[in-house]
């Protein structure tokens, strides 16, 4: 068995996961691993509406309850569209400096009804 990490060939059984699939231990970078790891992906609209009712000030714990899914996974969601929110923003505003503006010459705008 080769170490997922490292390509190591130096691994060693090292019980059984929770799956009940064998775990690997790898003497070289000592990090453990499962031989064909299981993922549990949510589904994309579980993640929006998990978005949304943050945005809408719902607190954490309760959307977690609500979509029975585990707070940490929620909070990463959460987090993780936060900062991806960050970037745009800073990538927004790095363009907008970097543009020139011509002056109309009028100081003010005014406007009738």
């Amino acid at each position: 068995m080769r170490c997922v990490y490292c390509g190591s060939q130096r691994t060693v059984k090292n019980g059984k996961s929770n799956q009940r699939k064998q775990r690997y231990l790898c003497k070289e970078c000592e990090r453990i691993f499962v031989e064909n790891p299981e993922r549990r992906h949510y589904p994309d609209y579980l993640k929006k509406i998990a978005i949304r009712l943050h945005t809408d000030g719902v607190e954490i714990a309760v959307i977690a309850r609500s979509l029975e899914v585990p707070y940490e996974t929620v909070r990463s969601w959460i987090r993780a569209e936060g900062e991806k929110a960050i970037k745009k923003i800073e990538g927004r505003k790095k363009a907008f400096q970097s543009k020139t503006f011509k002056r109309a010459g009028l100081d003010e705008m005014w406007t009738y009804v």
